[in-house]
């Protein structure tokens, strides 16, 4: 296990547009057997697939350098356009070494992300390395890897304030909600039913919210979304009945190019307050809306001054987490020459083990032959008792003359 033996070909974000990087995504049925089929073929001691909404990683160790010829061997495994395959070999990025180990360091604690700080990835890192290892697919340089770089994620996350302020219009605008003082059966419309409203529903899911119902002008899709949460649902055509019961709160997010909710609707609502998480954009809710008396609105303006400030917080982290990137690699260096020194002395006590059958059997097998069967068994059991006895002490010398050659190389 050396070094320079980790390495990785990256597609990201930066690099590539996502309709490109998806096109390199493994469902989850076929990943066993086309990761398998990339070991093999490709003659790869270790591999790990990672496959992100934004980035896909290719992590192997091997001392072969991946050439040109075998990135293209692995991208021809995919069904993919010719434009599509000269377009990826252009665009990924290799890394090798140290250099491999600090770009995946990155990826870990988020400082590689689309969103500075953000945790899932690590959550998406160490399920790669366990479905490999899980298989036999990772070996032992990928292993020791895979540990470091969870190792080094949780010391970032809990030691910095890298991920402690919540940077995305989802979990800020539920960071507003729990302000609202909702109870469980609070009456909560969601208007749309898109990505962003399905990742807003499972905080308030998690939050314990049940009354919900949720619309859309697809009445199947808030059907999905709202069967996922237990929750009702309906069409746009029942927009108004659903104001007129006077709902605490709307969550609403369309994609709408004109407000969902404009002066008709405001004359539906009953008197009292009402709160609404506005995450469209352009807005869904009108200013005939937002006039209406008890009417209070968090949409994107009011977000993103937070999520400014927010991130300049996490900004102030990145030399901290730096840091703690150099010591990581350094551990890992030192974790690796710990592993080829125990693979080493794993072989002693065989080694040991066949002097002593030599000596019996070949070495001194005459001498022995001309003493009782008695003297004989003596003989044998002394010798297996030192070897048994005494074995640790040149295993203890070995392993600190390993460890010292090691460190100075």
């Amino acid at each position: 296990m050396k070094p320079e033996a980790l390495q990785v070909v990256s597609l990201d974000f930066r690099s590539a547009p996502l309709e490109l990087i998806g096109a390199l995504h493994l469902e989850t049925s076929e990943r066993l057997q086309k990761v398998t089929a990339w070991k093999k073929e490709l003659e790869l001691d270790g591999l790990v697939y990672l496959s992100t909404c934004n980035r896909v990683e290719f992590i192997f160790s091997d001392l072969t350098y991946f050439c040109t010829g075998r990135l293209h061997r692995l991208l021809q495994s995919f069904e993919l356009e010719p434009d599509q395959l000269s377009q990826i070999a252009s665009s990924v990025k290799r890394f090798r070494g140290d250099e491999a180990m600090t770009h995946l360091l990155r990826v870990a604690c988020g400082l590689d992300s689309m969103v500075l700080g953000e945790r899932e990835v690590i959550t998406q890192l160490r399920e790669a390395f366990d479905f490999s290892t899980k298989h036999k697919l990772a070996g032992d340089q990928l292993r020791v890897a895979g540990r470091i770089l969870v190792e080094t994620a949780k010391r970032i996350f809990t030691g910095t304030s890298i991920g402690s302020k919540p940077v995305s219009v989802n979990s800020l605008g539920w960071q507003y909600m729990t302000q609202w003082n909702l109870s469980s059966e609070s009456p909560v419309l969601m208007i749309g039913a898109g990505q962003t409203n399905r990742n807003v529903g499972r905080f308030m899911f998690d939050a314990g919210l049940r009354n919900v119902t949720v619309l859309n002008r697809t009445p199947h899709a808030a059907e999905v979304l709202a069967k996922d949460y237990g929750w009702k649902w309906g069409s746009m055509d029942d927009l108004t009945d659903q104001l007129m019961q006077g709902p605490e709160a709307i969550v609403i997010c369309t994609g709408s190019s004109t407000p969902i909710l404009d002066a008709d609707q405001a004359r539906a609502l009953p008197d009292g307050s009402i709160r609404i998480l506005d995450l469209g954009l352009p807005c869904d809710t009108s200013r005939a809306f937002r006039m209406r008396a008890e009417t209070d609105v968090v949409d994107l303006d009011v977000l993103q001054t937070q999520i400014d400030a927010n991130l300049s917080v996490r900004q102030a982290a990145v030399s901290a987490c730096e840091t703690h990137i150099e010591e990581a690699l350094a551990q890992y260096q030192e974790r690796l020459k710990q592993r080829q020194m125990e693979m080493a002395m794993k072989a002693l006590p065989s080694t040991i083990s066949a002097i002593r059958e030599t000596a019996l059997g070949q070495v001194f097998a005459q001498d022995l032959s001309k003493l009782d069967d008695d003297t004989r068994e003596l003989i044998e059991r002394i010798m297996k008792y030192m070897e048994k006895k005494y074995v640790s002490v040149p295993m203890k010398l070995a392993r600190e003359a390993i460890l010292d050659q090691l460190r100075q190389s």
